[in-house]
């Protein structure tokens, strides 16, 4: 693939302006290293270990109801090239914590005032999220109208997000100034994904109509916040009574009761494809 420069390929030190999604509970060290290897920014989950040495393209994601003491997140991050924040208010310690251990801080964000708050806060780079985006979705307006805003509001590189799945429409971001894009629901059907093979096959069959954003898998209460799932989840959920985060790993039992979740992209996602495949794919009208 031909390398591409933009203000984030700069900062992170990769080669194309593409990062993927954290994709908690099925994301793995290998799918993040095969993102990396393809030219992008690689992310695991937070509860993934990142062994020694650890790479120049890689970093981990922090959601805030469930962020550590501060210190477990400098150790964390110690050595990764990008520390990810998201769902909750930008604030300067957790900023500081990542940066004394010398990852970049990136901030997810559904709004522009967000985006300010972030970049008061320190972040070096913001991910303005649209509402068309898979999992715990904190935007609420379309990606095309939060990205415009939000890259007026800061100074800083924007990652777009949410229900990115063709070149087309990748190409279509970058023109219109993110300075990279953020991939997630693509990357659930490549083999280096942990991802349980019924789930694999219900977003294979899946069109964007087949998406829900809901608000029932909030964990018995501990957590609400509005997700994206396949529709056909939230029914077989609402059978079983589960109320779980948990997305379905390989190893799951009744996968398709779980909170699957996808984007509006899902409708791209047409066959099990390895991951460089797919970033090459992407990227294929840029550069």
């Amino acid at each position: 693939m031909v390398a591409m420069r933009t203000r984030f390929t700069e900062l992170i030190g990769c080669r194309l302006p593409f990062q993927l999604a954290v994709l908690g509970g099925v994301g793995t060290l290998e799918l993040s290293r095969a993102v990396e290897q393809a030219g992008g920014l690689g992310m695991v989950p937070r509860l993934v270990r990142v062994p020694e040495p650890r790479s120049t393209a890689l970093g981990k994601g922090f959601l805030i109801p469930y962020l550590p003491p501060l210190e477990e997140v400098v150790e964390d991050v110690r050595g990764l090239r990008v520390a990810e924040f998201f769902w909750g208010e930008p604030q300067a310690a957790i900023a500081a914590a990542a940066h004394s251990a010398g990852s970049l801080v990136s901030w997810q964000v559904g709004s522009a005032e967000e985006a300010r708050a972030a970049e008061a806060a320190g972040c070096d780079l913001v991910v303005a999220q649209g509402v068309e985006a898979g999992g715990h979705v904190r935007g609420t307006q379309p990606l095309d109208e939060l990205l415009a805003e939000v890259l007026s509001a800061v100074s800083v590189p924007v990652v777009a997000a949410g229900g990115i799945g063709s070149a087309e429409r990748v190409a279509q971001l970058i023109a219109a100034g993110a300075d990279a894009v953020r991939v997630g629901t693509r990357f659930l059907a490549c083999p280096e994904c942990d991802t349980h093979s019924d789930y694999v096959q219900a977003l294979i069959a899946a069109s964007a109509g087949d998406t829900v954003l809901t608000d029932h898998f909030d964990g018995d209460g501990q957590w609400p916040a509005p997700v994206r799932v396949l529709r056909l989840s939230l029914e077989g959920a609402i059978r079983a009574r589960n109320r779980g985060t948990a997305a379905p790993s390989a190893t799951a039992e009744a996968p398709l009761a779980m909170a699957c979740y996808a984007g509006l992209s899902v409708e791209h996602v047409r066959e099990v494809k390895p991951a460089v495949e797919v970033v090459r794919e992407l990227m294929s009208l840029v550069g």
